[in-house]
Order: structure tokens, then C-alpha cells, then sequence
């Protein structure tokens, strides 16, 4: 594992759910202060996608994303987005990400690896750009 729990885990080489607290800490300051930030600059993994996956989205649909059994039962049931990040279609890192910053737009979303967290400020919701 790499820094705080959210690189590509190394026991069995699977991919499993992890906390995506370094996400969180890069959000917060942007949250309130505004401007903007390249995922790419936030994760330690290669990516060529991100997928964004709320609450409630089917396991199936997961699992199918992620190459691998990522969620067990008929749903993903956090509070959390599942940001899911792929690498030649299949998911390098699963990172739950708070969502009580994020305008509705960017779930159920695809994004190229170019993808930025854009902050208006002021504790507005934050959307993902790319």
C-alpha cells in the first residue's frame, strides 16, 4: 500500500475498496478557497479513467468496471462516491470519496485522465472537469 491506504494494494495483486482520504484532504482546502487540481497530482496510480459510482449503483455494474469483485451483494451501500480509477480497462484503485461536496452532475460520470476537481469556493459544490 502506498501513502494513506489509497495506492493499488500488493497482498494478492487484487484491487479492493479503500479509503480515499487523500482525495478528501486535497478537496477540502479547494471546498472552501476555490480553484482547481488534477486528480492525476492526488493519486498514486497511472490512470487512464475515472469512473464515479454513488451509492445505491448496482454491483454488477461495478464489479463489471473494476475487472474483479470489488462489491459483494446487489449494491454499493456507502454514504461515499466510489472513484474508480482504470488502467487499460481495469480498475487500479477504488477510492470512497466524501460526497457531500460534489454537485450531482459527476455521479455516474466518466473521465479521461486529464480530470481536475474544480472549486468555485465558498463551500459550493465542487465538480469534476475533463
Amino acid at each position: 500500500m502506498t501513502g494513506c491506504g489509497i495506492g493499488r494494494p500488493e497482498a494478492y495483486g487484487e484491487l479492493e475498496l479503500t479509503s480515499g482520504s487523500t482525495i478528501d484532504d486535497a478537496i477540502g482546502p479547494l471546498w472552501e478557497g476555490g480553484g482547481e487540481r488534477a486528480l492525476a497530482d492526488v493519486v498514486d496510480v497511472e490512470f487512464d479513467e475515472l469512473m464515479v459510482f454513488p451509492e445505491t449503483t448496482p454491483a454488477g455494474r461495478v464489479n463489471e468496471a473494476a475487472g474483479t469483485t470489488l462489491v459483494n451483494g446487489k449494491y454499493y451501500q456507502s454514504s461515499t462516491q466510489l472513484f474508480l480509477f482504470r488502467a487499460g480497462g481495469a480498475g487500479v484503485l477504488a477510492a470512497m470519496v466524501s460526497s457531500d461536496v460534489f454537485a450531482h452532475e459527476v455521479q455516474n460520470a466518466t473521465f479521461g485522465p486529464e480530470v481536475r476537481i474544480v472549486a468555485p469556493g465558498g463551500k459550493q459544490l465542487i465538480t469534476l472537469e475533463g
